[in-house]
Order: structure tokens, then sequence, then C-alpha cells
């Protein structure tokens, strides 16, 4: 839903600039022209209603389709517009940002009839395309069909609620120093209420952890509680499930109470006790807030413990009392051995040593992540036999959304609600990170430069574009989305990396929505649909050496089978993939081109003088320059 939002927030401003008074347009021309904005505004107002309404996953079949097709009539619209823009005379093309003299080229283009009959023609299967999309919207009922919720659903992180003790791996540390923050801080002498965050990417272990000091400590409190938040919270069963556990006493009826109803009881209860409560799992600072409503610091050394992915709610919740953030760490390396052997072997079992090396890929990629380690782990067990070859296969298929494993649509499904909860402006620039291969440290300026130039970024009184992207940047560091490198003096990160599991789930979201092709997924099926950024990225490790020469040959034939690609916007070529990168001359609406190493300016290929909207980034530089001549 977002990427066709984004698409169109791309096309508009374009559309209504060419309607402008100071660009004469002909008639006829005009008159088209307003049809396009007219439809595609109408269509934008309805999406924007339907992505308030509901997440993607609950939103009907036919309606994505719906979606999806009319993101790429908005590429196309807008390809169509820029191909015209390079018709003009060169030089008159060669000034910057000059609209208006594109439209002076536009029709002097139109006064000769070839050119005249190819515009008309565009111009016609445009509007045809327009008006099917119209008509399927209203023959399908656009705002209608998206389904209702299913409150039924059962939360994918209750088993870490009920995990068994001696299943843990790696807890026993951060718990000690969550019980000595609790009971032995300086809070416990002034008896003060006292709130300890723990906060984390999804799938670390925080709820888990949580529990663990919870059931450690709720014998030495008079009251104590345990809620899950949830990304779209029912705040009367929230507070409901809050009153039966302080209390010990079933109320009926009680989520029919009004919020304030709930609240009064609840402090009334808490008034003269000591109590712990943990709200896990809170998305942000608003749910916090109301929480936060029910809770009566009487001085009698009450402790609550939030749990959150987000490090902007991590802090906002305890900024008014005496509280502490605490950065869940990553398992150690042993620690992620240890529970990834004891998932998948016997007590008595051995790990074979032609398995000892693909196991640390497997643990790399993992990074530490309890989540990912289990569901691996879990899956891996299941096979009738643990051989390399097997063991490679899962490896390589992780993120590319050919392997369909119930257990990992768990794990999916638990880290997609960090996707789910981000807004609409970074969702788009979320997705474009798959574009980068695992492991690669990405500048900030290169990542904001290039979000502008994909027009992922939009506009905003009183900031500029770049101000604008660093915002974003810095938005996904605090949600965990992105891990912070390099911090200077000032606490901003100049880079960062993408956690593999997380990079995999974009890579798969990407795949789903067809934003980013990446090179070697071509060797295993062709595209979704038009081919619009494609990211070569060289050749991925394989599972024996032998076999490198031969997928890197079969990666090189897929790519070259599909290299003719009219509708590729964006290039970006990573590692040795220059080696086999394709004649740029293939590529006729390109914009942005970012290489790892790029010719200088007096070397570079005479063909990049024809792309006129053409950003070219390299790794050597944090500026980005125009093909273009001037």
């Amino acid at each position: 839903m977002e990427l066709a939002l984004a698409a169109l927030s791309s096309l508009l401003p374009k559309l209504d600039t060419l309607l402008t008074d100071e660009y004469k347009l002909q008639k006829g021309l005009r008159g088209e022209i307003k049809f396009l904005q007219a439809e595609m505004e109408s269509m934008q107002a309805a999406l924007n209603k339907v992505s308030k309404l509901l997440p993607a996953h609950q939103i009907d079949d036919g309606v994505k389709i719906w979606v999806r097709d009319l993101k790429e009539l908005s590429y196309d619209i807008e390809d169509s517009v820029d191909t015209f823009m390079v018709r003009v005379d060169a030089s008159v093309c060669s000034k910057p940002h000059s609209f208006r003299s594109f439209f002076d080229r536009a029709i002097s283009l139109l006064t000769r009839a070839k050119t005249r009959h190819r515009i008309a023609t565009d111009m016609e299967e445009i509007k045809n395309r327009v008006h099917m999309a119209a008509d399927r919207r209203a023959r399908y009922r656009f705002e209608d069909a998206a389904v209702q919720p299913d409150n039924t659903a059962v939360d994918p992180r209750l088993p870490a609620i009920y995990e068994d003790v001696k299943n843990l791996v790696g807890i026993d540390g951060p718990a000690e120093k969550l019980v000595a923050l609790l009971m032995h801080g300086e809070s416990v002498r002034k008896q003060q209420l006292m709130v300890v965050s723990i906060v984390g990417v999804g799938g670390l272990g925080k709820t888990t952890l949580a529990n663990s000091v919870y059931q450690r400590l709720r014998g030495e409190f008079q009251s104590h509680a345990f809620v899950s938040v949830s990304l779209k919270p029912d705040v009367n069963k929230i507070f409901s499930s809050i009153l039966r556990q302080v209390s010990g006493t079933e109320y009926t009826n009680a989520e029919a109470w009004s919020h304030t109803e709930l609240i009064d009881k609840i402090r009334q209860i808490l008034e003269n006790r000591r109590y712990i409560i943990v709200i896990d799992d809170v998305w942000d600072e608003s749910a916090w807030t109301l929480m936060k409503c029910a809770l009566v610091d009487s001085n009698h050394g009450s402790r609550v413990i939030v749990t959150t992915r987000n490090a902007g709610v991590a802090k906002f919740s305890c900024s008014p009392t005496d509280g502490t953030m605490y950065e869940l760490p990553p398992l150690s390396d042993t620690d992620s051995k240890t529970l990834f052997h004891k998932r998948i072997f016997d007590k008595e079992e051995e790990i074979q040593s032609e398995l000892e090396e693909i196991s640390g890929k497997i643990l790399k990629k993992c990074g530490g992540v309890p989540l990912a380690i289990i569901t691996i782990a879990s899956m891996l067990a299941s096979m009738p036999n643990k051989t390399k070859y097997e063991w490679y296969n899962v490896y390589h298929s992780l993120g590319s959304g050919l392997e369909k494993d119930k257990t990992l649509e768990n794990m999916r499904e638990i880290l997609s609600l960090s996707y789910s909860d981000l807004p609409s402006y970074l969702k788009p620039c979320l997705l474009f990170l798959s574009i980068f291969p695992e492991d690669y440290y990405i500048q900030r300026s290169w990542l904001v430069e290039m979000w502008v130039a994909e027009g992922l970024v939009g506009e905003k009184q009183g900031k500029n574009l770049y101000e604008l992207g660093e915002s974003y940047f810095n938005e996904l560091v605090n949600r965990n989305m992105l891990q912070p490198q390099y911090i200077d003096e000032n606490g901003s990160a100049l880079s960062c990396v993408v956690h593999d599991i997380i990079l995999d789930l974009i890579i798969s979201l990407s795949a789903e929505e067809n934003f980013v092709t990446i090179s070697e997924d071509l060797q295993h099926k062709p595209p979704l649909g038009k081919v619009r950024r494609l990211s070569l990225q060289g050749r991925r490790e394989v599972y024996a050496e032998e076999h490198r020469e031969q997928e890197s040959k079969k990666e090189k034939v897929a790519i070259q089978g599909t290299m003719d690609m009219p509708h590729a916007r964006s290039l970006f070529g990573f590692g040795d993939a220059s080696d086999w990168m394709p004649s740029l001359s293939r590529f006729s609406v390109l914009r942005v081109l970012r290489l790892d190493y790029f010719p200088s300016r007096n070397n570079r290929p005479k063909v990049l003088r024809s792309f006129h909207h053409l950003s070219i980034h390299t790794r050597t530089s944090s500026k980005y320059s125009s093909a273009k001549t001037t």
C-alpha cells in the first residue's frame, strides 16, 4: 500500500506543475493531464483511507492486486513524462531544473506530426489503463473490500511467556543486572516508584527476560501483574487484566467499563500496596501514557518493567521517574552455539564435523537473536537427514521467499510487527535497504542522498529534503531497524548496518512488492513484474568450492538473459558485480546509478550523456553528481 502511495507522491507534483499557467499547454493535452491528475488524486485518497483502517495482511487479495497495478501505472506515467523530457533539444535540456524549458521543447515537438502521433498514442494508452483501474475500483467496491480484523488471532509472542526456564540460554547475566537495578539501586532507599525499560530488536528475548525477572521477584510484592500491550492494543482488555491480577478478584463485565472506571479502580487497589507490573511490548508513547495513568506512586517501593522495540519509547517511559533504560544485548557466540545445538541434537549427540562450518554461517546470520536461532534450529532438526548440502540450501534460501516453513513464518510474523508499526513514509525507505548485500556498512550520507534521488523523501515545510532524510534515518535507528555505527561527537550515527535477520525480512517483503530485484534471485525465478530497481550483488558464498564458478556462470547468464530492462530506473552494483555489468544503453529511463567503483568524470562512458535524470553515487564519495553535461 505504502509503495503505491510513494509512487503517486512522486508522480502527482509533476502533473500539477504541468498545469500551471506558465506552461502553455495545448488545450487537448491540458485536458488529458487534468484527467490524469483528478483520477490519480482520487485513487491516492482511497489508498490513504484503507491504509489507515487495516494492516496490509488483513486487506483483501483483490485489493492488493489493484494496488499493485496502480503502483505500476504510476511508474509508467512518470516514465512517459520523463522520456518526453529526454526528447527535447540537448541545448535546452542542459539547463538544470528547467521545467519551463522542458515544456517549450514539448510544444515544439508537438508541431511535428510524427512526434504528435507518438505522444497521442502514449496518452491514449495511459487513459485506457486509468479508466480500467477506476472501473475495477468501482466494480469491486475497493473501500469495502478489506476484511474485518481477526480478533481471535493468537499472539505469536505468547510462547515466550511460558518458556520453560530449563530451556533458556544466556539469560542469567541480563536477569541478574535487571534484578540489581530493580532491588538494589538508589530508588530502593527512596522507596519511590521505579520504571525499568528493556529495549531491543524484535526476537531478542525481551519478553522472556522480563517474565524471568517477574517470576523471580513477584513474591516480594503485595500485588503483581503481567500484561502485553501489542501493536493494536485493546485498552479495556489490558486494564481489565491488570485489575484482575492485582486484586485477585474476577470483576463481572469489567471490559465493558470505561477507561476512567478501570483506571480509578486499579489506582484504588494499588494506593497502599507495593506492586510490580510488567507492561510488555509497548509500541508508542501514547500507549505508555495511557498505561501510566493506572500506576500509583505512594512511596512503597513499587516497580514497573516495560519492554519495547523503540528506543524513543524506552527513554520516554523512564523519564518521569528515577528510571533506567536497559539495552538487551544479543547472545554471545558461545551461548548462541549452545542454544543452536540444544535445539537440534540430543544430549549425547555431537555435531558432525562437516556441519561445523555451515553451523557457524547460520549462527552469524542469526546474529545472537534467540528467536532466529530457535526458529532455524527447529527447522533443521525436523529434517530427516542432517547433511551439509541440506543445511546450505536452507542457509541460502533464508530471506529469499524460497523457503516455506511454518516455523519461519512465525518468526517472520513477529519481526513483521516492527515493519507494520512504521509510518507510511518510512516503509519504502526501509524496503530500499534490500539493495545492499549482507554486512554492508551503509554511510548515512549515501543512503539519504539515494532516498532523495529515488523520490522517497517527500517535501515538508521548513525542512530541505536532505534534513528530512536524515530524520528518517534517525527514526529507523531509534526503532532498532538499523544498527548504528561510527557515532560522532554529537551522538549521531554516521553509518549503519542492517542485522542479517532484519535484512532477510526486508528482502522478502521487497520481493513480494516487486520493489527491488536482486541479481542472484533471477537464477531461481523470474521477476514478478517490470524490474524498476536492480541490485547486482556479485556472488554469494555457496556450499562448496567446486560449485562457486558454476554458480557465478548461472547468475551471469540469468542477468544477461533479463537485462533488456526499459523500465529499470535504478541500478546498483556491489563487489565483483561490476565485472559483468551490462551496457548502460539498455536502461533508457535510468535515474540512479550506484557502484562500489566508478570511473572518474573524464573516463565515464559517453552513453551516460543521454541520461538526463541520472544521479551517480560511488563508494568513494558521499556526494552525487548529475550525468548531464553542464
